[in-house]
């Protein structure tokens, strides 16, 4: 850590006011219980900032943790649970390591509903994923594109066909999305061109960014796959029953990643704004010795905030509705709950 960047952590942890999603971050970081309340003491080297919350503390919705090391006592976590405080946990990569969920509920009938699969609900999945897409980039063949999912389409494979077709539009119409940075950066950084990885060992996934536009896209993508992880437990559904995403040994969650395709265009247009207004500078990212990109501090804190802003409202209307669409093709009865955006309890008043 350079003296020039020490003014800049100062200002990060300066005491604020703590809103919805409270971000801990740094190095020898902790969460303990104290005298009936949450401490959270984080900060990089002499910056250091200690946050304390009371059981009656209603604003905080979401504790991340993004630190490089620390440790959360098992009173932290059941004091979390109590107060209905989700924590999310990512590795420096960003991706998601765990999901703490505060609100759980369990239906077997929509497990068993999730097993059998539906054709209507990945249908209404990509129709929102697809309608998200067309709103950022406008292409008109996507338009045509979801006109068929809508009323042309009967199976599975077939709408997972024209999703495949869609996306090839769809970044095709990024591609070529400059990013502005001042002084000198490696010569890819600046234009988003694909996807893909250029790191072979990657399989030409997206998985292992190579550029700064990618990273925060799999930033803001691992946000939204952890709302995802919390609204499948709210809801009563199996994470590890995708309709889409089949489980894999080494990835879990598969219904999170289904839910996660909503998601995924409220998270490009977040990228995409703040990309047309920032001019960015090179240690606002760091590249591992293999070649990774990813996002460093403090960008990471603004693209955790926005990411979550952007996909809460999207996921929780499109978890509900999915698990609604669920009960229905099931033979008894399911009560069709809104935990997360209550819609029910807001049409009774």
């Amino acid at each position: 850590m350079t003296n020039a960047e020490l003014p800049e952590l100062a200002e990060i942890f300066a005491p604020r006011t703590i809103g919805p999603t409270l971000i801990v971050e740094g190095f020898g970081t902790k969460l303990t219980v104290e005298r009936g309340q949450l401490v959270i003491h984080d900060g990089f080297g002499p910056h250091r900032r200690t946050n304390q919350l009371s059981r009656i503390e209603r604003r905080v919705e979401r504790i991340i943790i993004t630190a490089v090391d620390g440790y959360v006592t098992i009173d932290a976590m059941r004091w979390c649970k109590n107060v209905g405080i989700s924590v999310v946990m990512l590795d420096p990569a960003g991706d998601v390591i765990m999901t703490s969920p505060a609100a759980t509920y369990y239906e077997g009938r929509l497990h068993r509903a999730q097993a059998l699969g539906s054709v209507e609900a990945v249908r209404y999945i990509m129709d929102r994923k697809i309608t998200g897409q067309y709103e950022v980039s406008g292409h008109p063949k996507i338009k045509d594109h979801l006109i068929r999912l809508q009323h042309d389409v009967d199976t599975i494979r077939e709408i997972t066909a024209i999703e495949a077709k869609t996306s090839r539009y769809y970044w095709g119409s990024i591609r070529g999305t400059q990013v502005t940075f001042r002084g000198d950066v490696p010569e890819h950084w600046t234009t988003f061109q694909t996807r893909s990885s250029a790191l072979q060992y990657a399989g030409k996934t997206p998985r292992k960014a190579t550029t700064p536009f990618n990273a925060m896209l799999n930033l803001g993508y691992s946000i939204g796959y952890a709302e995802a992880r919390l609204a499948c437990h709210a809801l009563g559904l199996d994470t590890e029953l995708g309709l889409l995403h089949r489980p894999k040994e080494a990835k879990s969650h598969s219904m999170a990643l289904d839910l996660i395709e909503i998601a995924r265009p409220h998270v490009d247009r977040m990228v995409l704004d703040l990309v047309s207004e920032r001019t960015f500078t090179r240690k606002d990212f760091y590249e591992t010795n293999e070649g990774q990109c990813t996002v460093g501090s403090p960008l990471d804190r603004e693209i955790i905030e926005r990411a979550r802003k952007a996909v809460q409202e999207p996921l929780a209307e499109a978890t509900e509705d999915v698990a609604h669409i669920l009960a229905e093709s099931c033979d008894t009865k399911i009560k069709k709950r809104t935990p997360l955006t209550k819609r029910t309890l807001k049409a009774t008043h």
